[in-house]
């Protein structure tokens, strides 16, 4: 498989483009406050956030020789547990259109010295990747902050061989409960803060997109662990 290297700048065209705009620069700032970022993840989740990166892991199922996409990797935080799932012999590529957290990640893959793992700066709707030349997709924490994932999922689902799974865990607005009263406020300051868009909606596009979505909702609703397959 061959990574286009020269996608070194993420698409910014189209009706988006602001968006786009906005959330690389949001995520530039906040790949330099690493610490703060993790504690309001900690406050968010109640301290689960490892538990469902786990259990999405878990429903990734990559194996050995696997090559394994990271679709908005981020600072690289899932890197090592998917190097580890894919062995020596497999490979993993990250793509995230932060240039700092690509750049954080990077670091951890040269600290590691790890030559089959692979990160670019690029937009998740314009995948740098040849067409099924990938076993699993997960993304973690991050198609929710992607203005278009129609076309995300579109793209995530061209690079996957026939038959390849995607693994999701990401949030929404709580869906039952006294926390409802809640999401005005959540989704208000989650845009500002992460760039959020839960009016783009989540399970819909991807049950249109791939097959025998399996899908578990944790706390109230709001947080989402799912599993889907490429037709």
């Amino acid at each position: 498989m061959t990574v286009d290297e020269d996608a070194d700048t993420p698409t910014t065209t189209g009706p988006d483009t602001t968006t786009r705009v906005r959330g690389q620069r949001l995520y530039d700032r906040w790949s330099d406050h690493q610490t703060l970022f993790r504690l309001g993840k900690w406050v968010v989740f109640a301290g689960r956030e490892d538990a469902y990166r786990r259990q999405t892991l878990a429903g990734l199922n990559a194996r050995r020789g696997d090559t394994v996409l990271d679709v908005g990797c981020g600072p690289g935080v899932d890197l090592p547990a998917l190097r580890e799932r894919v062995g020596p012999e497999g490979r993993v590529v990250g793509v995230d259109y932060s240039k700092g957290m690509v750049e954080r990640a990077q670091r951890r893959i040269d600290r590691a010295d790890w030559s089959n793992v692979h990160v670019v700066r690029g937009d998740a709707s314009h995948l740098p990747l040849p067409a099924e030349s990938v076993d699993r997709a997960y993304a973690t924490l991050s198609l929710s902050a992607m203005p278009d994932l129609p076309g995300v999922l579109n793209a995530v689902a061209e690079t996957l061989v026939p038959g390849g799974r995607l693994a999701v865990f990401d949030t929404r607005p709580f869906q039952t409960g006294y926390r409802r009263a809640l999401n005005p406020l959540l989704v208000r300051g989650s845009w500002l803060l992460t760039n959020w868009h839960p009016d783009v909606g989540l399970l819909e596009p991807l049950r249109e997109r791939f097959d025998r979505v399996a899908v578990e909702t944790f706390d109230a609703g709001a947080t989402v662990v799912a599993v889907a397959h490429r037709r």
